[in-house]
Protein backbone atom coordinates (compact mmCIF):
# COMPACT_ATOMS: atom_id res chain seq x y z
CA UNK A 1 0.00 0.00 0.00
CA UNK A 2 2.82 2.30 0.76
CA UNK A 3 4.42 1.57 -2.60
CA UNK A 4 1.27 2.53 -4.44
CA UNK A 5 1.02 5.75 -2.46
CA UNK A 6 4.60 6.80 -3.36
CA UNK A 7 3.97 6.01 -6.97
CA UNK A 8 0.89 8.17 -6.98
CA UNK A 9 2.76 11.04 -5.44
CA UNK A 10 5.53 10.77 -8.03
CA UNK A 11 2.97 10.70 -10.83
CA UNK A 12 1.27 13.79 -9.40
CA UNK A 13 4.55 15.72 -9.32
CA UNK A 14 5.39 14.83 -12.90
CA UNK A 15 1.92 15.78 -14.10
CA UNK A 16 2.21 19.14 -12.40
CA UNK A 17 5.61 19.75 -13.99
CA UNK A 18 4.34 18.95 -17.48
CA UNK A 19 1.28 21.13 -17.02
CA UNK A 20 3.48 23.99 -15.88
CA UNK A 21 5.70 23.61 -18.96
CA UNK A 22 2.75 23.71 -21.31
CA UNK A 23 1.35 26.83 -19.66
CA UNK A 24 4.75 28.65 -19.85
CA UNK A 25 5.32 27.96 -23.61
CA UNK A 26 4.36 31.12 -25.56
CA UNK A 27 1.96 30.84 -28.40
CA UNK A 28 3.17 31.62 -31.88
CA UNK A 29 2.21 35.19 -32.51
CA UNK A 30 -0.32 35.76 -35.28
CA UNK A 31 0.12 39.49 -35.17
CA UNK A 32 1.09 41.42 -38.28
CA UNK A 33 4.64 42.63 -38.59
CA UNK A 34 3.11 46.07 -38.70
CA UNK A 35 1.96 45.70 -35.10
CA UNK A 36 3.69 47.74 -32.44
CA UNK A 37 4.30 44.52 -30.55
CA UNK A 38 6.14 42.80 -33.39
CA UNK A 39 8.92 44.79 -35.05
CA UNK A 40 11.42 43.42 -37.56
CA UNK A 41 14.53 45.60 -37.70
CA UNK A 42 16.14 45.70 -41.16
CA UNK A 43 19.92 46.04 -41.34
CA UNK A 44 21.06 49.63 -41.87
CA UNK A 45 21.99 50.30 -45.49
CA UNK A 46 25.21 52.27 -46.03
CA UNK A 47 24.38 54.87 -48.69
CA UNK A 48 27.25 56.12 -50.93
CA UNK A 49 27.59 59.86 -50.64
CA UNK A 50 28.49 61.48 -53.98
CA UNK A 51 30.17 64.81 -53.54
CA UNK A 52 30.25 66.91 -56.67
CA UNK A 53 33.69 68.49 -57.25
CA UNK A 54 33.95 72.16 -56.78
CA UNK A 55 34.10 73.75 -60.20
CA UNK A 56 37.11 76.01 -60.75
CA UNK A 57 36.67 78.78 -63.25
CA UNK A 58 39.54 78.49 -65.72
CA UNK A 59 38.41 81.69 -67.32
CA UNK A 60 38.60 83.56 -64.04
CA UNK A 61 42.02 82.09 -63.26
CA UNK A 62 43.33 83.07 -66.69
CA UNK A 63 41.83 86.51 -66.32
CA UNK A 64 43.61 87.02 -63.01
CA UNK A 65 46.93 85.97 -64.55
CA UNK A 66 46.38 88.26 -67.50
CA UNK A 67 45.52 91.23 -65.29
CA UNK A 68 48.62 90.62 -63.17
CA UNK A 69 50.71 90.37 -66.33
CA UNK A 70 49.36 93.64 -67.72
CA UNK A 71 49.99 95.35 -64.42
CA UNK A 72 53.54 93.99 -64.42
CA UNK A 73 54.13 95.26 -67.96
CA UNK A 74 53.17 98.75 -66.84
CA UNK A 75 55.97 98.67 -64.24
CA UNK A 76 58.90 97.12 -66.12
CA UNK A 77 61.12 98.33 -68.95
CA UNK A 78 63.30 96.31 -71.32
CA UNK A 79 66.46 97.90 -72.74
CA UNK A 80 69.17 96.86 -75.17
CA UNK A 81 72.52 97.04 -73.36
CA UNK A 82 74.87 95.86 -76.12
CA UNK A 83 74.85 94.05 -79.48
CA UNK A 84 77.32 92.52 -81.95
CA UNK A 85 79.12 95.00 -84.23
CA UNK A 86 76.89 95.61 -87.26
CA UNK A 87 79.51 97.74 -89.02
CA UNK A 88 81.54 94.58 -89.46
CA UNK A 89 78.79 91.97 -89.61
CA UNK A 90 79.41 88.28 -89.19
CA UNK A 91 79.67 86.15 -92.34
CA UNK A 92 77.18 83.29 -92.69
CA UNK A 93 78.73 80.08 -91.38
CA UNK A 94 80.80 81.90 -88.75
CA UNK A 95 79.99 82.50 -85.05
CA UNK A 96 78.95 85.83 -83.63
CA UNK A 97 81.85 87.57 -81.89
CA UNK A 98 79.70 89.16 -79.18
CA UNK A 99 76.33 88.41 -77.54
CA UNK A 100 73.15 90.44 -77.31
CA UNK A 101 72.64 91.81 -73.80
CA UNK A 102 69.36 93.26 -72.52
CA UNK A 103 68.20 94.48 -69.11
CA UNK A 104 64.83 94.44 -67.35
CA UNK A 105 64.12 97.03 -64.66
CA UNK A 106 61.25 98.43 -62.65
CA UNK A 107 61.04 101.41 -60.29
CA UNK A 108 63.03 99.46 -57.70
CA UNK A 109 65.86 98.47 -60.00
CA UNK A 110 66.81 95.22 -61.81
CA UNK A 111 64.11 92.55 -62.09
CA UNK A 112 65.47 89.04 -61.55
CA UNK A 113 63.91 85.76 -62.76
CA UNK A 114 61.79 87.55 -65.37
CA UNK A 115 60.83 85.46 -68.41
CA UNK A 116 61.78 86.96 -71.77
CA UNK A 117 61.08 85.47 -75.20
CA UNK A 118 63.65 85.96 -77.96
CA UNK A 119 62.85 85.79 -81.69
CA UNK A 120 65.49 85.84 -84.44
CA UNK A 121 65.86 84.76 -88.13
CA UNK A 122 67.11 81.23 -88.75
CA UNK A 123 66.19 80.31 -92.33
CA UNK A 124 64.87 81.82 -95.52
CA UNK A 125 63.49 81.04 -98.94
CA UNK A 126 64.32 84.07 -101.07
CA UNK A 127 62.59 86.94 -99.25
CA UNK A 128 60.49 84.75 -96.93
CA UNK A 129 62.20 84.52 -93.55
CA UNK A 130 61.54 81.97 -90.80
CA UNK A 131 62.18 82.81 -87.14
CA UNK A 132 63.08 80.73 -84.13
CA UNK A 133 62.17 81.54 -80.52
CA UNK A 134 63.71 80.81 -77.14
CA UNK A 135 62.83 81.75 -73.59
CA UNK A 136 65.32 82.93 -70.99
CA UNK A 137 65.17 84.32 -67.46
CA UNK A 138 66.94 87.43 -66.26
CA UNK A 139 69.81 86.88 -63.85
CA UNK A 140 70.27 88.49 -60.44
CA UNK A 141 71.28 91.75 -62.17
CA UNK A 142 68.12 91.71 -64.29
CA UNK A 143 70.06 90.92 -67.47
CA UNK A 144 69.90 88.39 -70.27
CA UNK A 145 72.99 87.49 -72.29
CA UNK A 146 72.05 85.78 -75.56
CA UNK A 147 74.53 84.48 -78.11
CA UNK A 148 72.76 83.08 -81.21
CA UNK A 149 74.06 79.91 -82.80
CA UNK A 150 76.21 80.01 -85.92
CA UNK A 151 74.02 81.62 -88.61
CA UNK A 152 73.49 79.55 -91.75
CA UNK A 153 71.83 82.29 -93.79
CA UNK A 154 72.59 85.82 -94.89
CA UNK A 155 70.01 88.29 -93.58
CA UNK A 156 69.54 91.91 -92.64
CA UNK A 157 66.74 91.89 -90.14
CA UNK A 158 66.19 92.26 -86.41
CA UNK A 159 66.21 90.24 -83.22
CA UNK A 160 63.31 90.84 -80.81
CA UNK A 161 63.12 90.55 -77.02
CA UNK A 162 59.71 90.70 -75.35
CA UNK A 163 58.08 89.63 -72.06
CA UNK A 164 56.88 86.05 -72.33
CA UNK A 165 53.05 86.08 -72.55
CA UNK A 166 51.31 84.22 -69.73
CA UNK A 167 48.48 83.06 -72.03
CA UNK A 168 47.92 82.74 -75.77
CA UNK A 169 45.25 85.44 -75.72
CA UNK A 170 45.76 87.80 -78.66
CA UNK A 171 45.35 90.79 -76.35
CA UNK A 172 48.08 89.50 -74.02
CA UNK A 173 50.42 88.66 -76.90
CA UNK A 174 49.93 92.14 -78.35
CA UNK A 175 50.59 93.70 -74.95
CA UNK A 176 53.83 91.70 -74.69
CA UNK A 177 54.91 92.78 -78.17
CA UNK A 178 54.17 96.39 -77.26
CA UNK A 179 56.83 96.12 -74.53
CA UNK A 180 59.40 94.56 -76.89
CA UNK A 181 62.83 95.89 -77.75
CA UNK A 182 64.68 95.11 -80.98
CA UNK A 183 68.24 95.21 -82.25
CA UNK A 184 69.76 94.71 -85.72
CA UNK A 185 70.47 91.12 -86.72
CA UNK A 186 72.90 91.34 -89.64
CA UNK A 187 74.68 88.48 -91.41
CA UNK A 188 76.56 88.87 -94.72
CA UNK A 189 76.43 86.28 -97.47
CA UNK A 190 79.37 83.91 -97.57
CA UNK A 191 79.44 84.43 -101.35
CA UNK A 192 80.53 88.05 -100.89
CA UNK A 193 83.95 86.98 -99.60
CA UNK A 194 86.98 86.80 -101.86
CA UNK A 195 87.19 86.09 -104.79
CA UNK A 196 83.77 87.70 -105.24
CA UNK A 197 81.65 87.32 -108.35
CA UNK A 198 80.43 88.51 -111.75
CA UNK A 199 77.36 90.36 -113.03
CA UNK A 200 75.25 90.03 -116.15
CA UNK A 201 72.78 92.84 -115.38
CA UNK A 202 71.37 95.13 -118.06
CA UNK A 203 69.59 98.48 -118.08
CA UNK A 204 66.54 98.96 -120.29
CA UNK A 205 65.10 102.21 -121.61
CA UNK A 206 61.50 103.33 -121.38
CA UNK A 207 60.70 101.60 -124.70
CA UNK A 208 61.80 98.27 -123.25
CA UNK A 209 65.07 97.97 -125.16
CA UNK A 210 68.36 96.91 -123.48
CA UNK A 211 71.01 99.62 -123.40
CA UNK A 212 74.13 98.66 -121.42
CA UNK A 213 75.44 96.82 -118.36
CA UNK A 214 74.26 98.37 -115.10
CA UNK A 215 77.35 100.11 -113.81
CA UNK A 216 75.64 101.60 -110.71
CA UNK A 217 75.01 98.20 -109.09
CA UNK A 218 78.53 97.07 -109.90
CA UNK A 219 80.04 100.16 -108.29
CA UNK A 220 77.93 99.84 -105.12
CA UNK A 221 79.06 96.24 -104.66
CA UNK A 222 82.68 97.27 -105.09
CA UNK A 223 82.23 100.09 -102.58
CA UNK A 224 80.94 97.41 -100.16
CA UNK A 225 84.32 95.65 -100.30
CA UNK A 226 83.08 92.96 -102.68
CA UNK A 227 85.31 91.97 -105.57
CA UNK A 228 82.88 92.19 -108.49
CA UNK A 229 83.13 92.53 -112.28
CA UNK A 230 81.05 92.06 -115.41
CA UNK A 231 80.50 88.58 -116.81
CA UNK A 232 82.82 87.39 -119.60
CA UNK A 233 79.82 87.48 -121.96
CA UNK A 234 78.05 90.75 -122.75
CA UNK A 235 76.12 90.13 -125.95
CA UNK A 236 72.53 91.34 -125.82
CA UNK A 237 71.46 88.08 -127.47
CA UNK A 238 72.05 86.28 -124.16
CA UNK A 239 69.24 88.30 -122.53
CA UNK A 240 66.75 85.91 -124.09
CA UNK A 241 68.64 82.85 -122.80
CA UNK A 242 67.86 80.90 -119.65
CA UNK A 243 69.94 81.35 -116.53
CA UNK A 244 71.56 77.96 -117.03
CA UNK A 245 72.49 78.84 -120.60
CA UNK A 246 74.13 82.07 -119.44
CA UNK A 247 75.98 80.17 -116.70
CA UNK A 248 77.23 77.57 -119.16
CA UNK A 249 78.31 80.29 -121.62
CA UNK A 250 80.45 81.86 -118.87
CA UNK A 251 82.10 78.50 -118.25
CA UNK A 252 82.68 77.85 -121.93
CA UNK A 253 84.26 81.25 -122.58
CA UNK A 254 86.76 80.78 -119.74
CA UNK A 255 87.36 77.06 -120.19
CA UNK A 256 85.77 76.43 -116.81
CA UNK A 257 88.34 78.56 -114.99
CA UNK A 258 85.63 81.03 -113.95
CA UNK A 259 84.52 78.49 -111.32
CA UNK A 260 87.80 78.97 -109.48
CA UNK A 261 87.88 82.73 -109.93
CA UNK A 262 84.38 83.59 -108.67
CA UNK A 263 81.80 82.63 -106.05
CA UNK A 264 78.64 83.95 -107.67
CA UNK A 265 76.95 85.05 -110.90
CA UNK A 266 74.22 87.70 -110.77
CA UNK A 267 71.77 87.79 -113.68
CA UNK A 268 69.20 90.55 -113.87
CA UNK A 269 67.71 93.70 -115.33
CA UNK A 270 66.63 97.26 -114.51
CA UNK A 271 63.48 98.17 -116.44
CA UNK A 272 60.71 100.72 -116.43
CA UNK A 273 57.80 99.30 -114.43
CA UNK A 274 55.47 101.73 -116.21
CA UNK A 275 55.79 104.87 -118.36
CA UNK A 276 57.19 107.96 -116.68
CA UNK A 277 54.61 110.41 -115.30
CA UNK A 278 55.23 114.07 -116.12
CA UNK A 279 53.06 116.77 -114.56
CA UNK A 280 53.49 120.52 -113.97
CA UNK A 281 57.26 120.68 -114.11
CA UNK A 282 57.98 117.35 -112.36
CA UNK A 283 58.43 113.77 -113.43
CA UNK A 284 58.09 110.44 -111.63
CA UNK A 285 59.97 107.36 -112.77
CA UNK A 286 59.28 103.85 -111.47
CA UNK A 287 61.83 101.13 -112.15
CA UNK A 288 61.79 97.41 -111.34
CA UNK A 289 64.76 95.10 -110.98
CA UNK A 290 64.61 91.32 -111.22
CA UNK A 291 67.70 89.60 -109.82
CA UNK A 292 68.80 85.95 -109.68
CA UNK A 293 71.99 84.85 -107.88
CA UNK A 294 73.74 81.62 -108.90
CA UNK A 295 76.45 79.62 -107.18
CA UNK A 296 79.35 79.46 -109.65
CA UNK A 297 80.41 76.03 -108.38
CA UNK A 298 77.34 74.26 -109.74
CA UNK A 299 74.99 76.86 -111.20
CA UNK A 300 72.36 76.38 -108.50
CA UNK A 301 70.06 79.31 -107.73
CA UNK A 302 70.81 80.71 -104.26
CA UNK A 303 68.54 83.75 -104.21
CA UNK A 304 65.89 85.50 -106.30
CA UNK A 305 64.16 88.82 -105.72
CA UNK A 306 62.17 91.56 -107.44
CA UNK A 307 62.49 95.13 -106.16
CA UNK A 308 60.63 98.27 -107.27
CA UNK A 309 61.44 101.92 -106.59
CA UNK A 310 59.94 105.29 -107.58
CA UNK A 311 61.55 108.73 -107.61
CA UNK A 312 60.29 112.19 -108.53
CA UNK A 313 62.39 115.11 -109.77
CA UNK A 314 62.11 118.16 -112.00
CA UNK A 315 62.89 116.26 -115.20
CA UNK A 316 62.44 112.69 -116.35
CA UNK A 317 66.19 112.29 -116.83
CA UNK A 318 66.87 113.41 -113.25
CA UNK A 319 64.14 111.18 -111.89
CA UNK A 320 65.47 108.19 -113.83
CA UNK A 321 69.05 108.78 -112.68
CA UNK A 322 67.95 109.11 -109.06
CA UNK A 323 65.72 106.04 -109.30
CA UNK A 324 68.54 103.92 -110.76
CA UNK A 325 70.76 104.93 -107.85
CA UNK A 326 68.25 104.21 -105.08
CA UNK A 327 67.08 100.98 -106.71
CA UNK A 328 70.66 99.80 -107.22
CA UNK A 329 71.36 100.40 -103.51
CA UNK A 330 68.34 98.31 -102.54
CA UNK A 331 69.36 95.54 -104.91
CA UNK A 332 72.94 95.56 -103.60
CA UNK A 333 71.69 95.23 -100.02
CA UNK A 334 69.41 92.37 -101.06
CA UNK A 335 72.35 90.57 -102.69
CA UNK A 336 74.80 91.12 -99.83
CA UNK A 337 72.32 90.10 -97.12
CA UNK A 338 70.15 87.65 -99.03
CA UNK A 339 72.31 85.60 -101.37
Amino acid sequence: MKKIKNTAILFSIMSAFLLSSCLSTPEKSQKSPESDEYVIEEPEVQQKVIREPKMLSVQNTASEKENEFKELLSRIELKIVSTPNTKRPVIAGNPFQAPYVISVKDQNGPVADFNVTISWPVSRSNDTITYSTAQMQTDAQGKIVFLPGIPSIAVKDKITFYPSPVTSSSAIVQAAYASAVTAPYVVKSKYTTYPGGILFVYDYNEKGNPTTNNFTLLQILRNSDINAGNAPISEVSYLSKSHQEIYKACLDVTGGEIKKATNFLIIGSFKYAKPAEENNGSATVTLVSEITCLDMKDGSVKYKTTITDSQTDKTKWNAETLCKQTLAQKVADAIIYGM
